[in-house]
């Protein structure tokens, strides 16, 4: 614990000098993630979600969101929520460690690992992605507009159980870890002498099955168990990043001018 504090003590001095030295950065590059996700592909059919308040509230004003859940258009798999956060000048306050949301918004983490695939990017490239499957009890408002646990019928708390799968889209490299991250914008504002823009980027499913087994259902589709969503998030992703994930360096983004910050 103690060589971590000291590690990442160090990182913050280090990028506070950078920004000393490098106090007029000419230009914030584009991320390799487009910033609109399409309304409807292949055999899905996006809906659109406006971020919740309290986001909107605590990111920087330069932070642009975009949200949509996709549904099949036969009614058999569940749905995906692709979730995009693009970071703003300020990274601080544009982009932090996930797990944070998630935590503040009830969920309690069952499993987290680190996960390679190789297989859903164009010419190979490996998207190296955090899984987090996780939980909370599902709720109602009762009469008074009270949250309330839904119980089954032997009195027992009915859980929802969702799967998230997170990624860094930068300028140039994909990353999964958020302080590996950091350490990448230092390098890239010290060496290469710009920021840029990271979409943090969140795809996610309900484990019906583990809904299936509470005798309740959030949604049309098949029972899936967390072995077989992760295979059907990686089947809607196969058909999504080659629409939507440029090459390195190639990305294009309609709210970035040359030389003038976010937000202006």
């Amino acid at each position: 614990m103690r060589k971590r504090v000291i590690i990442l003590l160090s990182l913050v001095l280090a990028f506070a000098g950078i920004i000393v030295a490098f106090p007029d950065v000419p230009e914030m590059k584009a991320s390799r993630l487009a910033r609109n996700l399409p309304e409807s592909f292949a055999n899905w059919i996006g809906r659109p979600e406006e971020p919740g308040e309290r986001e909107k509230i605590v990111l920087a004003r330069d932070t642009e969101f975009e949200r949509v859940t996709y549904f099949d258009r036969d009614g058999v798999l569940p749905s995906v929520q692709a979730s995009i956060v693009f970071s703003g000048k300020n990274l601080s306050q544009s982009i932090h460690r996930p797990e944070v949301c998630l935590q503040a918004q009830g969920w309690e983490f069952v499993s987290q690992k680190y996960l390679a695939w190789g297989d859903l990017l164009p010419e190979g490239e490996v998207l190296p992605v955090k899984e987090m499957v996780c939980r909370r009890v599902h709720q109602v408002l009762n009469d008074e507009g009270d949250p309330e646990p839904v119980l089954n019928a032997e009195g027992e708390k009915i859980y929802l159980w969702r799967v998230f799968y997170y990624t860094f889209v930068g300028h140039e490299k994909i990353l999964a870890g958020h302080y590996q991250r950091t350490g990448e914008d230092i390098k890239d504002r010290l060496l290469k002498g710009y920021d840029q823009r990271w979409a943090y980027a969140t795809f996610s499913s309900f484990i019906t099955f583990n809904h299936a087994e509470q005798g309740f259902r959030m949604e049309r589709g098949i029972a899936l168990n967390q072995a077989e969503t992760l295979a059907h998030i990686q089947s809607f992703l196969r058909e999504l990043l080659p629409l939507v994930i440029s090459k390195p360096g190639e990305g294009v983004d309609e709210s970035l001018e040359s030389g003038k910050d976010l937000g202006s």
